[in-house]
């Protein structure tokens, strides 16, 4: 689909490939969502394009900026999820001083609207700054992933001083693997942003390059606080191995207590009988059988009773230890 804005006073049309030839390309923006190949093609020979530069990605995307001779092109992420997965919108943007033609998926149609009611309606915007819209846009739409994070972040720290679980670890590790992603797209938007502040004139007009300071600062703020989260994680393994470390230390002291008790009862049992051999005496007195069973009895019950108590002849709460 083909939709074309008049940036003087920013009525749309919805039109047909072969209605571009008739048109005048002057403070226009042209919009396609998932366009066809005829669209496509309508496009590159209307606006004297590199149809290749306007082809959305079929899998992934990149951050990229080309500054040609006459015009520019500018393929900008749309993050759709940093929670649960690195998944990204591709948007592409070329624009000159008298056009802008964006590509885009119906994903990020509403960003295209937040961009379009900043639009004025009494003069003509120039195809620069509506791009400026469009990125500062997609750049305050990270703010409500981050906000998830910070959310998802909470609740793991509340996990893991409660008790980590193996599902919990493998969380964090999920989810840091997916700051990871989050952020290095932050870290190629800002300096796409950076060299759109510093260019000349023949990139764009000067108050929309000032614009872009605001969105540089914005995206520093936003890689700042992802790695602070990240460094949170981080924080939340360290708990979460000293509180095993700590568990292993006092099942190894309860164990040597046990080790103790039992060699106690073991040289007790077998004293007797160490005397009756030094002094080659072949039968030690003349003790009952039934005092023999009990005292060997006791040397076994009395330990299985007190494993028992401490819950560790359960193999779950052994390998949960």
């Amino acid at each position: 689909m083909i939709r074309l804005v008049q940036l003087g006073n920013n009525i749309e049309n919805i039109i047909q490939p072969e209605e571009l030839k008739k048109q005048s390309l002057d403070n226009v923006w042209l919009e396609l969502v998932e366009p066809t190949s005829d669209e496509l093609q309508a496009i590159a020979d209307a606006t004297e394009l590199p149809i290749n530069f306007l082809r959305l990605p079929k899998t992934g995307g990149v951050v990229e900026l080309r500054l040609e001779l006459g015009f520019n092109i500018i393929n900008f992420l749309v993050m759709q999820d940093v929670a649960s997965t690195k998944k990204a919108n591709p948007l592409i943007m070329a624009f000159s001083k008298n056009f802008l033609v964006t590509v885009a998926c119906p994903e990020t149609e509403s960003i295209i609207k937040n961009a379009k009611e900043r639009m004025s309606r009494t003069k003509i915007d120039p195809p620069s700054q509506v791009t400026y819209y469009i990125i500062d846009e997609v750049v305050a739409h990270h703010y409500t992933h981050i906000e998830k994070l910070e959310n998802l972040t909470s609740k793991i720290e509340e996990e893991v001083v409660e008790k980590t679980t193996p599902e919990t670890l493998k969380k964090i590790f999920k989810l840091k693997s997916n700051m990871i992603s989050f952020n290095k797209v932050l870290w190629y938007e800002r300096g796409l942003v950076f060299k759109l502040h510093k260019c000349d004139d023949s990139c764009m007009v000067s108050k929309a390059r000032q614009l872009f300071e605001n969105t540089h600062e914005d995206l520093t703020r936003q890689i700042d606080i992802v790695e602070t989260y990240r460094e949170i994680l981080s924080d939340a393994i360290n708990v979460h191995l000293s509180a095993t470390s700590n568990k292993i230390n006092f099942s190894i002291n309860s164990l040597t207590i046990v080790i103790f008790y039992l060699t106690i009862v073991t040289t007790v049992t077998s004293f007797p009988n160490t005397i009756a051999t030094f002094f080659g005496i072949s039968q030690f007195g003349n003790t009952d059988i039934f005092i023999v069973t009990a005292a060997l009895l006791a040397s076994i019950l009395l330990p299985f009773i007190w494993l028992w108590r401490k819950k560790w002849l359960s193999i779950k709460t052994a390998l949960r230890q």
